[in-house]
């Protein structure tokens, strides 16, 4: 079995570890906000709804939570443009590694490191770049069901493009609670 499959068996696994503990298992929600992407002294702002995603794109995301304080959280982008006789096509994914602080109350201030993949074709040629970054935030249970996320990203484009981009967003998410 290669590692990838091995961590695959692994992720696989967090839900069915979680539905055990009869508490939240998963998120799952978009969201909606600015994302300022910097390169070569030129400055693109985008605001979307929903939006600031991978860059910029509407994102949806599932968080998986493998304990009362660590969550992973994988998120997917796509958007295919077709006109003039051309299609283009992008889809991104990023995985987000993160560290709820504990409180006595329904909110409760994040920290999260990601890493990202942007793959984009058309017009006969295509580009796949990765990217490293990390979101801080606060999530707060609105209803037992509903979750509200105030959050700020950073991710660096490792390709040639050498994009910085900035989110600024707020998520809104449905919980999802294990059966008692």
């Amino acid at each position: 079995m290669s590692a990838f499959h091995r961590a695959l068996a692994a992720l696989a696994l967090v839900p069915t570890v979680a539905l055990a503990q009869g508490r939240p298992v998963a998120e799952i929600g978009t969201r909606l906000g600015v994302t300022i992407e910097h390169a070569s002294g030129s400055t693109l702002t985008e605001f979307g709804v929903p939006g600031a995603g991978i860059l910029a794109q509407p994102t949806i995301y599932a968080t998986f939570f493998a304990g009362p304080n660590v969550f992973i959280e994988p998120d997917l982008a796509f958007n295919l443009a077709s006109g003039g006789g051309s299609t283009v096509t992008t889809f991104g994914a990023a995985a987000n590694l993160g560290y709820l602080f504990p409180t006595t109350s329904n909110a409760a201030p994040y920290i999260a490191a990601n890493v990202g993949l942007q793959a984009v074709s058309g017009g006969g040629t295509s580009h796949t770049e990765a990217a490293i970054g990390g979101r801080v935030g606060y999530r707060f249970v609105v209803q037992r069901s509903l979750a509200l996320r105030l959050e700020a990203g950073y991710r660096r484009w490792l390709g040639s493009s050498h994009l910085n981009e900035i989110t600024i967003g707020i998520g809104l998410g449905a919980v999802i609670h294990a059966a008692k």
